[in-house]
């Protein structure tokens, strides 16, 4: 038993689980960087010292995403993409061999200026995407200036094993170089949910709270220390009833991922024997294997354009001809839905007209601004090539086309109609396609589910998004952690939107597919199916546990769990419904 006083502090929940462990301060003391002259005659040398360092950083990053290929976590390598992208940038590269060439100062030091300037002239600008891009930035710079000064290795490796980490903040380095099973858990005073240091904990399933005061916190206080992932509650220096009670959930834990793997080769239907479409959602080619892997339905969502975004370009036809063909083959006959592409201010592509990188740049606010449907319908080129490639691939399997951030219902008209023409053009040609190809609208605007009846007598199919809807219905910006709280898929207006797309659906007898964080949080499930959501798209690695809820509800509990639901009237409520976590099977 501890001997010394228990504490329970809050923070937020950023990864899920239960860990128990010994505290590591992870607080990095970084040494001063050296700052000297050099002759002229050695600033060729010391450009090629500077090259070296990108070098090795550049192998770092690619035997890292190596080692991570069989952890199945794409968005980490997604991550991991970006930082090496970083290292081609000129602002790494040929900006910082000018200024050693003009200054005549070692490399260190001209590098550790250039960010320091960076980060000073950008540290106001309120966008998160480009917060995280800024934080990615230096995150890449403190691996270059690692090998700059010839040390070891990134601390991070060392700690001993069954250490729960206490730190200030942890970049996307620190959690992806963990080997598994290292680390139990992550305690920090900074960080969130969207961050990309987030994300990899989550992959790892690293129990991880961030938002934590961790002044109060000296290493020499505690013996033992709780982190819980799920409540976003750090319990420093448990009693011994609070120990013995986490560990049972612990080894609990334990028994329920025997379950999953059980269950995962089980047709996905409730308890009481009603079937239900569990689709994956993926960004690539390779996601496929994983879809598989966990018998899920096939895809519900290709995100289509991570294809430009990987190589900052617009494809060409043949070339995603080539990578539908080759995602509806290794599917084998199971459906894919292709969401055209989404792009727009927020995600952008470096490698394109001027004019249009312009209008993007100087756009207020991005997510509210010319992307989607609506950049497609001013550049009808892109969506041209995009829907030929399509139709070619629809021979050689069930493929099914989705337009993402439908506000209007002429934003449908004018895509069926493009396809109508270039199915003309097409035979002309001497191609052939699908003539009966699938065409479906996303339900990821208000007005698109305000207008949800009028939209689903026209498409073949509805998606519904919830991040986009959530974000939108609410007015909360769902990367911004200080409206963490108003963002919420509890808000009894999420639910009854729903409920009205879900209705026009049924009216026109059109399938009803709904994606998103929503689709894949166990406790929201049970509603969802109450509802009347048959259908379900979420990434990969979420399909067992999706699964194995649905198994484990019985429909008819689950409509009398959602028309109490949908009588709540505040988001508190809603939250203490689905707590209570009722028995529904």
């Amino acid at each position: 038993m501890t001997t010394k006083n228990e504490i329970i502090l809050k923070g937020l929940p950023i990864s899920g689980g239960i860990s128990i462990g010994n505290p590591y301060f992870f607080l990095k003391d970084e040494n001063p960087i050296p700052d000297f002259d050099i002759s002229q005659d050695d600033v060729q040398s010391e450009i090629e010292r500077y090259r070296e360092a990108i070098n090795q950083s550049e192998e770092d990053l690619k035997k890292l995403q190596k080692s991570l290929k069989k952890d199945d976590s794409n968005e980490v390598l997604d991550i991991l993409s970006s930082h090496l992208e970083i290292l081609q940038d000129p602002f790494i590269t040929s900006e910082i061999e000018k200024r050693i060439c003009k200054e005549c100062r070692n490399s260190e030091s001209i590098f550790q200026d250039s960010i320091v300037e960076f980060k000073s002239k950008f540290k106001n600008i309120d966008d998160n995407f480009f917060q995280e891009r800024i934080r990615d930035i230096i995150d890449v710079s403190r691996r270059i200036l690692h090998h700059l000064r010839n040390e070891n290795s990134l601390i991070l490796k060392k700690i001993p094993s069954q250490s729960v980490v206490i730190s200030t903040e942890l970049v996307p380095s620190d959690i992806a170089e963990i080997a598994e099973g290292q680390i139990n858990g992550f305690v920090t005073q900074r960080g969130g949910m969207t961050s990309h240091s987030a994300i990899i904990a989550r992959a790892k399933k690293i129990p991880y709270v961030a938002g934590v005061d961790i002044s109060c916190l000296k290493a020499e206080n505690i013996e033992t220390i709780i982190v819980d992932g799920s409540k976003g509650e750090v319990i420093v220096n448990p009693t011994q009833e609070r120990l013995s009670h986490y560990r049972k959930l612990i080894l609990s834990k334990k028994g329920f991922y025997q379950d999953l793997k059980e269950s995962s080769v089980r047709k996905t239907e409730t308890k009481d024997g009603f079937p239900i479409n569990l689709f994956g959602n993926i960004d690539s080619i390779d996601e496929v294997d994983l879809v598989l892997k966990h018998s899920a339905a096939g895809v519900g969502l290709f995100r289509s354009e991570y294809l430009f975004l990987a190589n900052n370009s617009f494809p060409s036809e043949e070339m995603q001809f080539q990578i539908y063909r080759k995602l509806v083959t290794k599917l084998n006959n199971l459906p894919l839905v292709v969401r055209i592409f989404d792009v727009g201010g927020d995600k952008s592509v470096k490698n394109h007209p001027e004019e249009i990188l312009k209008e993007w740049k100087n756009e207020l606010n991005p997510v509210l601004g010319c992307r989607a449907i609506r950049f497609l319908m001013k550049n009808p080129e892109y969506l041209k090539t995009q829907l030929r490639a399509v139709l070619r691939a629809s021979m050689q399997g069930e493929i099914g086309i989705l337009i993402p951030m439908v506000s209007d219902i002429n934003e449908f008209f004018f895509v069926k109609d493009a396809i109508d023409s270039i199915k003309k053009e097409m035979l002309n040609e001497g191609f052939q396609f699908n003539e009966n190809i699938s065409l479906g609208c996303m339900i990821e605007v208000p007005s698109s589910a305000i207008m949800s009846d009028v939209i689903a007598k026209h498409a073949d199919f509805l998606s519904i998004g919830t991040n986009d809807l959530i974000q939108y219905v609410l007015a909360a910006d769902r990367t911004n952690p200080q409206v963490s709280n108003i963002y919420s898929p509890l808000h009894p207006s999420i639910l009854r939107l729903i409920t009205t797309v879900v209705q026009s659906a049924k009216k026109y007898n059109k399938p009803l597919i709904l994606c998103g964080e929503v689709a894949a949080d166990p406790k929201l499930i049970p509603i969802l199916l109450g509802l009347g959501i048959k259908e379900f798209s979420v990434s990969a690695q979420h399909v067992p546990i999706i699964k194995y809820t649905i198994q484990n509800i019985c429909l008819s509990k689950a409509i009398k769990f959602a028309e109490k639901a949908l009588e709540l009237t505040s988001c508190e409520s809603l939250r203490e419904l689905v707590e209570l976590r009722p028995n529904l099977g």
